[in-house]
């Protein structure tokens, strides 16, 4: 349950969304969290992301918390709960906190 492990995770998760590798994503994504996202997200805004910054990484008890920028048309900023579920750090819930307008 290192921090090194989970910042793995966060990258991991934040390049497959670049890339849109839909596999990885839903490897990473627990049902619930998936769900969440595509509704708060809009659909289509993930498709144009560009890039990413971590903004921060915390524990919480058993769950690490990491805020991500997602940067394209429309930035957006995205809360992910990440906890260890059989072996793997997956997203137990996610929440878009913050849209804005972004580069071309």
């Amino acid at each position: 349950m290192s921090q090194e492990e989970v910042e793995r995770a966060v990258h991991r998760f934040s390049k497959a969304v670049l890339t849109m590798d839909i596999g990885q994503l839903m490897n990473d994504l627990s049902p619930e969290a998936m769900v969440k996202l595509q509704a708060a997200a809009g659909a289509g805004m993930a498709v144009q992301i560009q890039g990413y910054e971590v903004l921060s990484l915390r524990q919480e008890g058993q769950d690490w918390v990491s805020e991500v920028k997602y940067l394209g048309p429309t930035n957006f900023t995205a809360r992910f709960i990440w906890r260890q579920m059989g072996g793997d750090w997956k997203i137990a819930d996610a929440d878009v906190l913050s849209t804005e307008p972004g580069g071309s």
